[in-house]
């Protein structure tokens, strides 16, 4: 891979992490997004949610373990994505982070979309 791919898909995944990253501390330290929460009915797992998306955003940026980052940052995104859906609220934000994950695992891992037949029958 070229250095210029690699940095690439570097900093595609920065841009991906910062909005789950804010999110985590949000859910922390922030009483209107805490309200928030609480407000569509997700108090009682507004920790939880945060957790989740630190272990996926932490996956993420990891080189061996990016792979499954992007599957469980594709989950929660999808997640948020039917969320605000459900109340009616934009998903902007939460498709870009989607598009964005995307883009970065494509170019960090070129093979993982990849479906190789199993030659053994």
């Amino acid at each position: 891979m070229s250095k210029q791919r690699k940095t690439t898909g570097w900093v595609i995944s920065f841009l991906a992490c910062i909005a789950p990253a804010w999110g985590v501390i949000g859910k922390f330290i922030s009483p209107e997004m805490q309200s928030n929460m609480a407000s569509i009915g997700f108090e009682p797992y507004t920790k939880i949610l945060a957790i989740g998306e630190l272990i996926a955003v932490v996956l993420f940026l990891m080189p061996k373990t990016g792979r499954i980052g992007a599957l469980l940052m594709t989950a929660l995104m999808g997640g948020a994505v039917a969320a605000h859906l459900g109340y009616g609220q934009s998903i902007g934000l939460q498709t870009s982070v989607l598009v964005l994950v995307w883009v970065a695992t494509l170019i960090r891992y070129p093979e993982f979309l990849a479906f190789k037949a199993d030659a053994k029958s």
